[in-house]
């Protein structure tokens, strides 16, 4: 039987995905591309917006026109919140949610009923059984115990729940023998990693760095009081800890984050990235940013454009916002005009243009560990690859092995990428 993939949505459904990518290979089905013709088709689904939602549809009617005899499988978080949509649909054959995505294999070799949604419990696979990318992600965590008022994925993910330390240090230690130097350790929160463990991502962190050697780390999205003087400290220690991180701003206003039941300050936002600044220099901090939720006015949107222009920062990610069913957000007044939304979303993208721009000038000339993944042609030794603090990084490797770094000094800017020198 020949299945075909297609993921919507974050990091952690990648991960989900290449888990369910691989143990199909193990179970001996053919693994093909979402393009290409398949008996069976999983859509691993995202709900976090309407959009989401309604591509996930579409896809699966997609799917089922391409090829009106192949099974189709919509699993994950739309399959959650939104199972009855997706089983009134004809060309849907099967609905999971996030507990049980790894049973949809079950389903094709034995079709039986529509409806396998069971309680949000999450997925947290046990084993490491490799990657398809360059970078090895470990999903530690999953779920959510927080209720922003914008979001509906603890309905989706249920309450946070975490792998036992010693199997995290197992999965790391496994991925570095398979060859990996770089690991991502990702969650839907990952700074909840560890509260139904018994300890936290300082003491994951500790463990996986209290021997020498072993790959590079990187962490997925925290937010800003998340974020401990012990982890600055550990920036400015660790070598391999990767000077990069992503914070979850959302809104530089007071007024706004309140109303989004965050639980924190644009100060501290602020304050937070010039420690991680102090301890590095070179540290790169991604920054997610909500536009337009309901009430924000002009003046509150001004003080966003404030609040960064104070912080330290490279990159913006930037949301214009959209209401969710069934979120406290949805009920809220004083929806902002579509049309301003788009407004402030292009200014945010533009300062973030120009920021990103300023921030890869200052890495001109600097040596940094490039992560070999991906050759730039079929032929020739051009690789594309990142470095620690997530340049993306251009490089002659004429022996160059995929999944290995490879030292090299950062030089001219060219679109998106970065040409390098070797410096061997």
């Amino acid at each position: 039987m020949k299945i075909g993939f297609k993921t919507f949505g974050c990091r952690a459904n990648s991960v989900d995905t290449d888990t369910l990518w691989l143990e199909a290979q193990r179970r001996g089905f053919e693994v093909v591309t979402d393009k290409n013709f398949a008996d069976a088709y999983v859509i691993n689904s995202c709900t976090v917006t309407e959009d989401a939602d309604r591509s996930a549809r579409n896809y699966a009617r997609r799917l089922k026109r391409q090829n009106p005899n192949s099974l189709i499988a919509v699993i994950g978080c739309y399959g959650q919140t939104g199972k009855e949509e997706l089983l009134g649909m004809d060309c849907v054959d099967v609905v999971l949610g996030t507990a049980d995505k790894h049973q949809v294999f079950d389903f094709f070799v034995k079709p039986s009923t529509k409806d396998k949604v069971k309680k949000n419990t999450g997925y947290l696979p046990e084993e490491f059984l490799g990657s398809r990318r360059a970078r090895a992600s470990i999903k530690v965590q999953d779920g959510c115990n927080f209720k922003c008022s914008f979001c509906i994925i603890p309905q989706a993910r249920g309450r946070s729940r975490s792998l036992p330390l010693e199997t995290v240090v197992r999965q790391v230690r496994e991925a570095h023998a398979q060859g990996f130097e770089e690991v991502v350790l990702t969650g839907i929160h990952l700074a909840h990693y560890g509260w139904d463990q018994g300890t936290d991502l300082m003491g994951l962190l500790s463990a996986l760095f209290e021997t020498p050697g072993g790959p590079r780390v990187r962490l997925s999205t925290l937010d800003p009081f998340e974020i401990p003087d012990a982890l600055v400290d550990l920036l400015r220690t660790e070598k391999r800890l990767c000077p990069y991180f992503h914070i979850a701003l959302q809104s530089g206003s007071d007024k706004v984050l309140t109303k989004m039941r965050r639980f924190y300050s644009a100060n501290e936002f602020e304050a937070v990235t010039h420690k991680l600044f102090s301890a590095n220099p070179d540290v790169y901090i991604g920054v997610d940013v909500i536009v337009g939720f309901p009430g924000e006015s002009g003046a509150e949107f001004e003080e966003t454009i404030e609040c960064l222009h104070r912080a330290v920062w490279a990159k913006l990610h930037v949301f214009p916002f959209s209401v969710r069913r069934d979120t406290a957000a949805e009920n809220m007044d004083a929806k902002v005009d579509p049309a301003d939304i788009d407004f402030r979303a292009a200014k945010l993208r533009e300062i973030s243009d120009q920021q990103y721009a300023r921030y890869l000038a200052s890495q001109r000339g600097k040596t940094k560990d490039v992560l070999l993944e991906r050759k730039a042609f079929e032929t020739g030794d051009l690789w594309k690859g990142h470095t620690e603090n997530y340049i993306p990084a251009l490089i002659h490797a004429p022996n160059g092995k995929r999944r290995s770094t490879l030292k090299a000094t950062l030089g001219r800017r060219e679109g998106e990428w970065v040409w390098t020198e070797a410096a061997l």
